[in-house]
């Protein structure tokens, strides 16, 4: 590799990506282990011969020194580069494997320093482009500071600009949500739902004669899902530079990701059912390239994992479409004021708890659809972000004469519908749609 193109990442970076597998076949020979074993192995060390312990040694010593070179060749295969156009990463002894990604591809740009590398000050750069998870380049490991100023030479290029790669401070702007408590992490994550019936499934195990094991295949499914949300809240912060949202949270891995507001394609502000209790919500955002879930590689949708009615409606006002006074008048999350169209009564045999709640308000500049008389939801989006739209009848709703009206939008957690309408005000919103008249 030509030394003066590629730049080379840290020397430890073979063994960090490994560390996985190192520590799995060190748990495999702990398990393995027993007391004859260890006792054998005590009686051979007192048996006053010192070969045996020598020879230990240096079977040990060439171990570590494969590992050594196998990771040296690894390592020096190995190295990212940034030109006029595009950045690339290159990496392979045997199969080299080249990836790239054009500056007008990039969608952001984030450190990410994992549990392992936090303890050698070493963070990954993750460069996400147009099309989802496999098309993100990850470059990893170097040093944190190393990793800033990666990130600040390839977001200004991605802009149209070039910093200098010397220096790399964060980004200053506007606080837009100052840092999440760990008290409210913890307690947001204690009111969910799946908290709560974890709780009542170990209170039913300790009551009664079930044992452990059957709560083993449903702690798999409710465990990650609490995790996740402590995780995506813990120490979150978020403040807006250069038409970006920079966002800084992680318990285990901790995360800055920027998310460019030109991305967004629709905004959700939703209060789970217990969170009314405290006054939180959350607001959620679809990002065009990220998918449509949370995941570890893409990070987080959230932009407020957990915060007041105030900060959910300034955030609402930063990465929607609709000023604040607008949302007042509109668009609150308790309800619609001022709907277009909502759903009949007769829809009380299909939704009967949400009926009243069911509402889509057409504006100029946005389409917004109200949603949850328990849980509060309301989702906002600009009408150029409409991909297609469906008028679709189910079994009940062809029953009792009614019809939902889909979006379709970019993959992501913000999914929207006119839900259980008239058939004449069904045609109406898809006609008005499809000519993007909104005003009615």
């Amino acid at each position: 590799m030509n030394g003066e193109d590629y730049r080379r990442v840290h020397p430890l970076t073979p063994l960090l990506r490994f560390w996985t597998l190192i520590l799995a076949l060190i748990a495999v020979l702990i398990v393995n282990l027993d007391l004859a074993a260890i006792g054998a192995a005590l009686a051979w060390l007192g048996s006053g011969s010192i070969l045996p312990v020598l020879l230990g040694i240096v079977v040990f010593l060439a171990a570590c020194g494969l590992v050594w070179l196998i990771s040296r060749i690894w390592w020096r295969a190995t190295g990212y580069r940034l030109t006029a156009e595009e950045v690339s990463l290159k990496r392979g002894v045997l199969n080299t494997q080249l990836r790239t990604a054009r500056y007008d591809r990039i969608q952001a740009v984030d450190v990410v320093e994992s549990v392992i590398a936090r303890i050698f000050r070493l963070a990954a750069v993750r460069v996400e482009t147009a099309g989802g998870g496999d098309s993100v380049i990850e470059i990893a490991y170097l040093p944190r500071d190393v990793a800033e100023q990666l990130r600040a030479e390839v977001l200004g290029r991605s802009r149209g600009t070039t910093p200098a790669p010397e220096t790399a401070p964060e980004p200053a702007g506007r606080v837009v949500v100052p840092q999440i408590p760990i008290t409210r992490s913890l307690a947001g994550a204690a009111l969910q739902g799946l908290s709560i019936s974890a709780l009542l499934i170990i209170l039913g195990l300790i009551l009664t004669p079930l044992t452990w094991a059957a709560a083993v295949p449903i702690a798999i499914g409710i465990v990650p899902v609490i995790w996740n949300q402590i995780d995506s809240s813990w120490q979150f912060t978020a403040h807006l530079a250069d038409d970006t949202l920079h966002l800084s949270y992680g318990l285990a891995d901790r995360r800055r990701q920027s998310i460019p507001l030109h991305r967004i394609h629709g905004v959700k502000v939703h209060q789970p059912i217990l969170w009314r209790i405290p006054g939180w919500w959350y607001v959620q955002v679809s990002v065009a390239g990220y998918g449509a879930v949370d995941t570890k590689g893409t990070g987080t949708t959230r932009v407020l994992p957990v915060g007041s009615r105030e900060q959910a409606l300034q955030l609402l006002e930063l990465v929607g479409p609709l000023d604040a006074a607008t949302i007042d008048a509109v668009a609150r999350p308790e309800g619609a004021t001022t709907p277009t169209f909502t759903s009949p009564p007769v829809a009380k045999w299909v939704s009967p708890v949400d009926l009243h709640q069911q509402a889509v308000t057409l504006l100029d500049d946005a389409v917004v659809v109200h949603r949850g008389r328990l849980a509060r939801r309301v989702k906002i989006i600009h009408p150029s972000h409409i991909q297609e739209l469906s008028l679709t009848r189910g079994p009940l709703q062809q029953l009792f004469g009614l019809c939902t009206v889909r979006f379709d939008l970019v993959p992501g957690p913000v999914t929207m519908a006119g839900e259980d309408l008239s058939p004449e005000d069904g045609r109406a919103l898809l006609d008005a749609l499809r000519s993007r008249e909104l005003r009615l």
